[in-house]
């Protein structure tokens, strides 16, 4: 069973193998996404001095054939690694994750000491008949073709054409969903300063499991932005730009709380600023 490979991910590297740095952060795609995913984020962060690694998970950007073994279990272990190469290279590491990448990030932050972490669109429970559907479907047959991405912006849906697979394996979405449970156990674990990003029109995501992730977490430091002109992939929908605005300045904001003498008063007073540009935007935040 070939499928033809998806277009080319344009890998990038964003650093030099040899320099230290004060903040790496780590992104993470959606199940059938990839780096494409998460790029323009990636060129913000990198813009600002931060190691980025925009990293692909197992079983994506090559043949949909190669998802077909790969769970939770992999992508976990995939993320940690990450995480650990990081910390080898920065001060501070920060996680952001989409979807199934949010999910990741909340349960690596879980279980690892990180300096922050930014959940967008992440699943906790999604829906109750989900897990007993995809079940079902798994003794018709093994995947189903992929729908489109689920993005309001017209114009961005057709500038971010579908790039992953053009079939999802129904064994890897089951392997999600069944882990779902022993995250949201997870939640309160976590101590990290974290920013939930949850879309109201979101149709692959409900938007309580956005308000839930943010209630049960254990962050002194918590955040829940409400974003209400996009749907489920909001880093390329309508509200892209505050998606980008928010993670830049939450990022940041923690940078100079952590090195106040290396980063001086100006980049204290540049974050400030940015933060205080963000009032005309009209999601709610908490």
């Amino acid at each position: 069973m070939n499928q033809s490979q998806p277009p080319s991910d344009n890998t990038r590297k964003f650093a030099k193998p040899t320099k230290r740095y004060t903040a790496g952060v780590l992104l993470v795609h959606g199940l059938n996404g990839g780096r494409h995913d998460m790029v323009e984020l990636a060129d913000l962060l990198t813009a600002r001095g931060m190691l980025v690694e925009n990293m692909l998970l197992p079983g994506h950007g090559t043949s949909v054939d190669d998802m077909f073994p790969i769970g939770w279990s992999e992508w976990e272990q995939a993320v940690r690694k990450a995480v650990q190469a990081l910390k080898r290279r920065c001060d501070m590491v920060f996680l952001i994750g989409h979807s199934l990448g949010g999910a990741l990030c909340l349960h690596t932050a879980a279980n690892e000491p990180v300096a922050g972490v930014i959940s967008m669109c992440a699943p906790l429970q999604m829906r109750p008949w989900l897990l007993p559907a995809v079940r079902l479907v798994q003794y018709l047959t093994p995947m189903v073709p992929t729908i489109r991405e689920d993005i309001h912006d017209a114009a961005a849906r057709k500038r971010y054409s579908l790039s992953g697979y053009g079939w999802t394996p129904m064994a890897p979405v089951e392997s999600m969903l069944r882990s779902l449970p022993q995250l949201r156990q997870e939640l309160p674990r976590i101590t990290a300063p974290a920013l939930i990003m949850t879309a109201v029109h979101d149709h692959v995501v409900p938007m309580r499991d956005g308000r839930e992730i943010y209630r049960l977490l254990g962050s002194k430091e918590k955040h829940l932005l409400i974003l209400r002109r996009s749907y489920h992939v909001i880093m390329k929908d309508h509200d892209r730009e505050e998606v980008y605005a928010r993670s830049l300045a939450f990022v940041e904001r923690h940078i100079a709380r952590a090195k106040p003498r290396r980063t001086g008063g100006t980049y204290m007073r540049d974050a400030i600023a940015r933060q205080r540009g963000m009032s005309q935007y009209d999601g709610g935040f908490r």
